[in-house]
Order: structure tokens, then C-alpha cells, then sequence
């Protein structure tokens, strides 16, 4: 299917930059000008941004392929983005079997456009022999992690410690669902997710646990409290962040720099493309800065088992 930017926009999950980002609506990144103070209105400014982004290579952690359906209008949207290449997973799946049916959909995905799409196994922890198997199958068949796994389970249950085990003996990266809303962390108020969860006080205590892991926390714009979340993965220097989510708050990424560092925030768009990437061009951050969200702290990671981009 040739997609349009009519479909490019509907199909993709995506939202126009200048109708979420309060960037593009100024002619330059943030810090960039002393006019962009002022907030100076450009009605096309988002195409500017696009463009001054086109010369960072991107690494996307995080994007699903949904059913195997549209593989190929993820190959578009990152091709209009600039992103080299996306790790995609079909989250959920009640029993082995439909995780193993979903695996396979990511699988095909990755031999259709095996320049584009990096593949990230689904399992459920509490299928401890299916979905060790799982894993390995899955490494086999050449995906590069986990990811991204919902909540079935908190990541601090001890029913996690062989998965992070056996992510550790492949060298692989693991992402999670992360949630911040205010009734899943704070007693006494209603929750909007389930209450298995992983909150960011869970991914401290599994990283605490095992420091040689690399285990990611998804999408810092899912929703809900992203300052909570900040505060409270500073306590484990070990654990990754990835930049995804529909939510493009200002000062968003300039936060997460703060208190966690640069080397440890990981772009992604969880199929927010537009936004994903305006948010790390709007953040104050430096070209080597950029370079290193953009492509170099994910690549890294992969790198550990030899899945790294040239």
C-alpha cells in the first residue's frame, strides 16, 4: 500500500508536529535563537525541524507491528523520518500458543524488510518453560530483544528473575510497559492500569538486582506522571529509558537528561514518529547529545551481542 501523508498520519499513529509540539511552531530547536524566546510563530516550522533532523541516523526502540499487517507502513514512516531501523513487537497474547502465532508475525515482518525492522520477543512470565523456550527460539530466528512486555507480571516478581537471567546469558536488551498514572503509585486513589503493572520503583528494584541486565522502561510519554518517573530511576543507574509515548510535554527529555544522563535515554516512538522525533529536537540538547539518543546509546546495546548497526 503507497501511502499518502493523508494515511501516512492516520494509519501510523502519528500526530502532526504542530499541533502537539509547541517547537515546531517556532524556526528553531529550543536554545537555539534568542527570537525563539519570543516564541515566534512559523506556520510551516515543522518542516524545518524535520529537515535539520534528517541528518541524525536513528535507532527506534520501540514500535509494534500489529498482526503482521503493516510492516510496510513502518518501512514508509521511518523512511519519511530518517529512521534507520525499528524494534517492533506484538505485545500481548493469552497462551503460549498466541504469543508464539504473534512471535511469528514479528518474524515475517523482519524478513520482508530485513534493512528496517529489528524484532522484539514477546513472552509471559508466568509460562516459565514456554517462554524460556520462547526466547531462545526467538533469538534463533534473529530478534535482537525483549519487548514489549505488559502486565501480566511486575517486573520485580521473582517470576521475572529467569527471564532477566536469560536475556543476561544472550546479551540482550528487555523492554517493559512502564506506568506513572497517580492510582497505580500512590494508596487511596482509583488505578487506570492494571495493578501488575511495572511502575518505575519495580525497574529499580530488578536493576538494583541485576546491575549486568539491560532492562529498558518504556515510553517516559506513555502517560501519566514522567517527573515520578525521573525521580525514581535515578536510584538505579543501571536501568534504560526510551523517549516514546504521545506525549510530547515541554521540558519532557531536558528532565530525564537531569536526573538519569544522556547515555541513558534511548529514542523511540512507539509509533508517535512525528513526535518522537520533534521531542528530541526540541529538548536542549547538544549535537553530540542527540547523536547519542538518536542512534549511539541503543546501538550500544545491541552491540553486546552483535545485533549493532554499522
Amino acid at each position: 500500500m503507497k501511502l499518502n501523508r493523508r494515511n501516512f498520519l492516520g494509519t501510523g499513529g502519528l500526530a502532526l508536529l504542530g499541533a502537539s509540539l509547541s517547537g515546531v511552531s517556532c524556526s528553531e530547536p529550543s536554545g537555539a535563537s534568542a527570537d525563539n524566546a519570543a516564541g515566534t510563530f512559523q506556520p510551516e516550522g515543522w518542516k524545518k525541524l524535520l529537515q535539520e533532523s534528517s541528518k541524525y541516523p536513528k535507532l527506534d526502540a520501540h514500535n509494534h507491528i500489529w498482526e503482521g499487517s503493516n510492516a510496510d507502513q513502518i518501512n514508509e514512516s521511518c523512511e519519511l523520518l530518517g529512521i534507520t531501523r525499528a524494534a517492533c513487537s506484538i505485545p500481548g497474547g493469552k497462551t503460549p500458543e498466541e504469543i508464539r502465532v504473534n512471535n511469528d508475525a514479528i518474524i515475517k515482518g523482519m524478513k520482508a524488510y530485513p534493512q528496517r525492522i529489528m524484532g522484539q520477543c514477546y513472552i509471559d512470565p508466568r509460562f516459565k518453560k514456554e517462554a524460556l523456550d520462547e526466547i531462545d527460539r526467538c533469538v534463533d530466528q534473529g530478534m535482537v530483544m525483549l519487548g514489549e512486555l505488559y502486565d501480566s507480571v511486575r517486573i520485580s516478581d521473582p517470576l521475572y528473575y529467569p527471564i532477566v537471567e536469560r536475556c543476561i546469558k544472550h546479551r540482550i536488551p528487555m523492554m517493559l510497559h512502564g506506568v506513572t498514572t497517580l492510582g497505580n503509585w500512590r494508596p487511596g486513589y482509583l488505578p487506570t492500569n492494571p495493578p501488575n503493572s511495572s511502575l518505575p520503583d519495580d525497574f529499580v528494584e530488578i536493576g538494583n538486582r541485576y546491575p549486568e541486565a539491560m532492562i529498558i522502561c518504556g515510553h517516559i510519554g506513555g502517560g501519566g506522571n514522567w517527573e515520578y518517573m525521573c525521580r525514581v530511576l535515578q536510584h538505579a543507574p543501571s536501568v534504560f529509558l526510551d523517549t516514546s509515548g504521545s506525549v510530547s510535554d515541554e521540558g519532557m527529555i531536558d528532565m530525564a537528561v537531569q536526573y538519569l544522563g544522556v547515555d541513558r535515554l534511548l529514542f523511540a516512538t512507539d509509533m508517535n514518529y512525528e513526535t518522537g522525533v520533534g521531542k528530541i529536537m526540541w529538548a536542549n540538547l547538544t549535537e553530540s547529545d542527540r547523536k547519542k539518543v538518536f542512534f549511539e546509546n541503543f546501538n550500544n546495546l545491541l552491540r553486546k551481542a552483535g545485533n549493532h548497526v554499522n
